[in-house]
């Protein structure tokens, strides 16, 4: 979620599509349909968008609908960020690239897929800064591209610690252009426009961030379960000068008064916390903006925003409708009640000893151990609707590799759960009812890892009978769309569940209790049969 350059729009990124916000009212003014399951976008001159993705793409805050630009860019535009006007930056699983806006043409490509790249964004400078899930940030410099500068926290372990908290997960930028770091365990830095580190602080409680921005007094931090804190950057000015002449003996001159001593002005903490009242996933800072820029005054004449001066606010997005749909929210910030928040020393880790050169380090043998059954049988897409609507399936057998409906599937039944494995994927049979009322066969992928598995636990998917084209579609935005749906219609969903296999092995997510339920899945059933328009 980015805001616009005059504070009056929001830029959110969403799976599948980005919407242009009104930032006072909240209301959304237009949707760009995209074909990128993670988009990122930066705003350009004159209100363009540069949207990054699987490809590149150019829109407009004024458009519903982006085009693509250059080509072999896959793999180098996950993430963008505009350093300068005429020049973009691009980050990727396959390494980076400096794309000039004018020529359309890369200046720059370097080839790497070592990491992948969490975010980039553009400092103060015009150079970019992008990090790749280890504890140092790389900073990019267009005038010389052959190295790479290195920014890091000043508490860092060695590099030869292994530091997995010690990760950048998120960076962000601060309303006068600092740069700021936010790592796994707590830890946040931010920098002074020129790149050096200005100011670090470690939360005694915290936890992985998931947001970070900032103006010229606070940086704000969102994190998991709605926690929301904040880390002062400099006091204010009545401060600093009350602790300046705070040492001082004032002395009095001959044939003057006294003088008065000046009222103490209270100092700002130097960390607080809070607990929103909803869970949020991101935040953006709204400031007014001194000095806006003549692409700013375009978009806002184009826009037809009026000229009300923009308070400071913060916006925030979360899930709702068991993470199905989204929400966003204004806060003030001085109107939250804040907390103090204590601080403490990072815990650094210490490299390991060197490995003894009188021991033989034999390789570790690998596992020929069977984690997942093959399924030997007709394609997904090929269950018959019925099936589902008369129960007469338990589950299906199949795999969590290649075309969802290209998959094998094998019918199994309750009393054959003992000869599953930890890394199969169940398919189980449901019925749904959408949000505007209609009820479907449904089909739910659960997949499973083994325990030892460091991939984190992999998310159920959803597949309903479709309309036109008739047939099973993955629950997911472009398919959707192509239904002529809209997500608003679809979710939140009522699900039930004819039955579930209990006891399946590895480790799965959890299924709501309540989706269990084989009476409610008989009444949807029933009621589907009478409904032609999604069977026949």
């Amino acid at each position: 979620m980015t805001p616009s350059e005059d504070g009056r729009l929001l830029v959110v990124s969403l799976p599948w599509e980005l919407w242009i916000v009104d930032a006072r009212t909240l209301a959304v003014q237009r949707t760009i349909p995209l074909k990128s399951a993670r988009p990122s976008a930066c705003e350009g001159w004159d209100g363009a968008l540069w949207i990054g993705g699987q490809h590149l793409n150019r829109g407009n805050l004024q458009a519903a609908s982006a085009t693509k630009v250059g080509s072999k860019l896959g793999g180098y535009v996950d993430r963008v960020a505009l350093i300068r006007d005429d020049l973009l930056c691009g980050v990727g699983s396959n390494g980076e690239i400096l794309w000039d806006i004018d020529r359309q043409t890369p200046v720059h490509r370097r080839k790497s897929s070592s990491r992948a790249r969490v975010e980039v964004v553009a400092s103060a400078d015009g150079r970019a800064v992008f990090s790749d899930g280890s504890s140092s940030c790389w900073v990019l410099d267009p005038a010389h591209t052959e190295g790479y500068g290195q920014l890091r926290m000043a508490a860092t372990s060695p590099a030869q610690a292994v530091a997995p908290g010690e990760a950048i997960v998120a960076l962000g930028t601060t309303t006068k252009g600092r740069v700021v770091l936010a790592a796994r365990d707590g830890a946040v830095a931010w920098t002074a426009r020129d790149l050096r580190l200005a100011g670090e602080r470690m939360p005694a409680k915290g936890g992985e961030a998931l947001a970070v921005a900032g103006d010229e007094r606070w940086i704000y931090v969102l994190r998991r379960r709605g926690l929301l804190q904040r880390f002062l950057i400099s006091q204010p000015a009545e401060v600093q000068r009350q602790q300046q002449d705070g040492g001082k003996k004032k002395k009095k001159r001959k044939g003057m008064p006294k003088p008065k001593p000046a009222e103490p002005v209270e100092a700002l903490p130097e960390a607080q916390q809070v607990r929103l009242d909803k869970l949020a996933s991101t935040l953006a800072l709204l400031a007014p903006n001194p000095n806006p820029s003549a692409s700013a005054s375009a978009s806002a004449s184009a826009s037809g925003a009026s000229a009300a001066p923009i308070k400071k606010q913060l916006v925030l997005a979360g899930p709702k409708a068991d993470g199905q749909l989204g929400r966003l929210w204004l806060a003030d910030p001085e109107a939250l009640a804040w907390e103090p928040l204590e601080l403490r020393e990072r815990e650094l880790v210490a490299p390991p000893p060197p490995p003894d050169p009188d021991e033989s380090s034999t390789p570790e043998r690998p596992s020929f151990i069977a984690t997942r059954n093959k399924p030997q049988g007709p394609k997904l897409s090929t269950i018959n609707v019925d099936d589902i609507v008369g129960a007469r399936v338990d589950y299906w057998l199949t795999t969590s590799v290649n075309s969802i409906l290209d998959r094998p599937v094998e019918a199994k039944t309750l009393a054959q759960v003992d000869t599953l494995l930890p890394a199969d994927a169940l398919l189980l049979p449901a019925m749904v009812r959408f949000s505007e009322g209609t009820a479907r066969p449904a089909l739910v992928l659960w997949p499973g890892l083994t325990l030892d598995s460091e991939a984190p636990t992999p998310e159920l998917q959803w597949l309903v009978w479709g309309d036109e084209p008739r047939g099973w579609m993955a629950l997911e935005t472009p398919q959707i769309r192509k239904q002529k749906w809209s997500r608003t219609a679809v979710f939140p969903l009522q699900v039930a569940l004819a039955c579930v296999p209990e006891g399946a092995p590895g480790r799965r997510a959890k299924l709501d209790a309540r989706w269990n339920d084989r009476e409610h899945f008989l009444a949807l059933a029933r009621e589907c049969k009478k409904q032609l328009k999604v069977l026949w």
